[in-house]
């Protein structure tokens, strides 16, 4: 059985839940006890919430628990309380005796034996209504005042004896709590993908390879001395003999009349401005001097480059007829920085192009407060459209990412038509090559991002392990597992993954536990347990503690 979900996962640990919630409840009448069957699912709806990790215990889960989840979510009169602990002991001591707390958890014993020190928290916690949240407030209300909660008619009419201040309630405590959660919550950190990153060597053969960086690095050395500008721009002939030696603009330098009817060559110039490669004196181009040593240092160079991108959106394109450098306004570096975070996301996966434009429609709508991006006309959605295909270039050019495109099948077009909501959608995929998975990574971290490397849940249970890996690529996944076997003795790695697959049931996670032993040395896997039955005489019971 499976006991670790991620939050997204909710049918299944529904499931779970439920499931458990009867093991255990028929597990404690074996025993002759009586355990409330909404207050183990309460119990198990706290884990959840906390890290979706069922069978993952210690005395701070515990204590927490009983101090704050069921004060403030589980509607309780001051007869249900003792009930509360009972259920914990009851999950802790079915878990202990099935072998599913995980390898993290503290010991059943001091679990328990802290479930008796913060049962007193829980009274007190209970007492003060200020805790309760707002739901659970009024549940106790009408609990209190036996009020059936399934009429709407017998509930209108309390509520309404209560405006009428003929029902007394705290009204202090509900005010402090009405405060409390008008509060914004915090924002949820990006939660970001683990990734491989490639060796020095592989990102220095990387660095090495990119035309754009031998591109920049033949120009910064053709300016020498200075050049003189035009208008800001190169003379016509200095710009002929760049695109003579950076073997660009062919079809555009016998019929250029300006430097700026050869667009590859001002790009390159602005993206070493950009860079500060080099720079404008007295109207001449000359090289920064403290940039001199990185054209010898690849990594450095490439790295310089790629952070300089999402200032160059002047360059791709202009302005549209609104004025705007991008659609509604929104600046071609902020939806860089979209874009580079969906790829990172897909950690290395391909990525239809009509994913980011549909991002990019999806935030302006969202920073609006309505739908404006229907209102876009054609000729500022082509614009658009243009100069995300010229950073989408620039990018391939550097060497961070790999574009292609989508496969001709029918059923694979009317996707793109429905992502992109026109009849003419963008085939071109997207995909972080390994040095751009690095350069994002980079650009992260300095953001203060929480961006992960393959490995740093070497130290985590198995059962956490197999679960955060599956939807990963292959070899970000196989990196995992490798870590975790690496990481502690190959025999208790062999046990553990042993353990753990006397009950695990979903095909996927057994295939990656099986891949996780093979690299213990043991290929051999146990047969797998039966679960715990639930079976036994049918209790009906009235139960008055519930879910606020």
């Amino acid at each position: 059985m499976r006991l670790v979900y991620d939050s997204e996962d909710l049918i299944g640990y529904w499931r779970a839940r439920d499931r458990l919630r009867l093991q255990i409840v028929a597990w404690a009448r074996r025993r002759g006890e009586f355990v409330e069957p909404s207050l183990v699912a309460a119990a198990l709806d706290h884990k959840h919430s906390v890290d979706g990790r069922l069978g993952h215990w210690t005395r701070a889960h515990i204590a927490d628990a009983l101090a704050v989840w069921f004060p403030r979510t589980v509607a309780l009169l001051e007869e249900d309380r003792p009930a509360v602990p009972a259920a914990l002991h009851a999950v802790i001591g079915f878990l202990a005796e099935q072998d599913w707390l995980d390898s993290r958890s503290d010991p059943p014993e001091e679990l328990h034996a802290q479930i008796e020190d913060s049962t007193p928290a829980l009274h007190d916690a209970c007492a003060d209504e200020r805790n309760l949240d707002l739901g659970t407030f009024w549940a106790v209300q009408m609990l209190r005042h036996r009020v059936p909660t399934a009429d709407p008619v017998a509930v209108s009419r309390f509520l309404a004896q209560v405006d009428a201040g003929e029902i007394e309630i705290d009204r202090a405590a509900l005010e402090e709590i009405t405060r409390r959660q008008a509060e914004p919550p915090e924002p949820e950190p990006t939660a970001f993908p683990p990734v491989v990153l490639p060796s020095a060597a592989a990102l220095l053969a990387a660095a090495d390879a990119s035309p754009a960086l031998a591109r920049l690095r033949a120009f910064t050395r053709w300016v020498r001395a200075g050049r003189p500008l035009r208008n800001g721009r190169l003379l016509l002939e200095d710009a002929r003999a760049v695109a003579e030696l950076l073997d660009v603009d062919h079809f555009s330098r016998t019929r250029a009349r300006s430097a700026e009817d050869l667009p590859e060559v001002s790009l390159i110039m602005d993206w070493a401005l950009q860079s500060r490669l080099v720079r404008v004196v007295k109207g001449r181009l000359v090289p920064v001097k403290s940039a001199a040593p990185l054209l010898s240092r690849p990594i450095e160079l490439w790295q310089r480059l790629f952070s300089a991108v999402g200032g160059l959106g002047e360059h791709f394109g202009g302005t549209n007829v609104f004025g705007a450098p991008s659609l509604f306004g929104m600046p071609l570096g902020d939806a860089l920085q979209l874009l580079l975070g969906l790829l990172y996301s897909a950690g290395g996966d391909p990525v239809p192009v009509e994913r980011f434009h549909r991002l990019v429609r999806d935030t302006v709508n969202e920073e609006m407060g309505c739908v404006v991006d229907d209102l876009a006309g054609d000729v500022e959605q082509r614009l658009w459209r243009r100069d995300v295909t010229a950073l989408l270039d620039a990018l391939e050019l550097l060497g961070a990412v790999e574009l292609g495109e989508s496969p001709d099948g029918i059923e694979e077009h009317e996707a793109l038509v429905a992502l992109a909501g026109r009849d003419d959608p963008d085939p071109t995929l997207v995909s972080l090559t390994p040095i751009g998975i690095w350069a994002v990574r980079e650009m992260l971290i300095e953001q203060g991002e929480i961006a992960p490397l393959a490995g740093e849940l070497a130290d985590e249970d198995i059962e956490y392990v197999i679960v955060k890996s599956a939807p990963l690529r292959a070899e970000v996944a196989d990196a995992e597992l490798s870590a975790w076997v690496a990481a502690r003795p190959r025999r208790q790695a062999a046990s553990e993954i042993m353990r753990l697959l006397q009950r695990l049931e979903d095909g996927p996670h057994r295939e990656l536990a099986l891949r996780a032993l093979a690299k213990t040395g043991d290929s051999a896997p146990p047969p797998q347990r039966r679960a715990p039955s639930s079976s036994g005489p049918r209790v009906d019971c009235h139960v008055r503690a519930r879910r606020g």
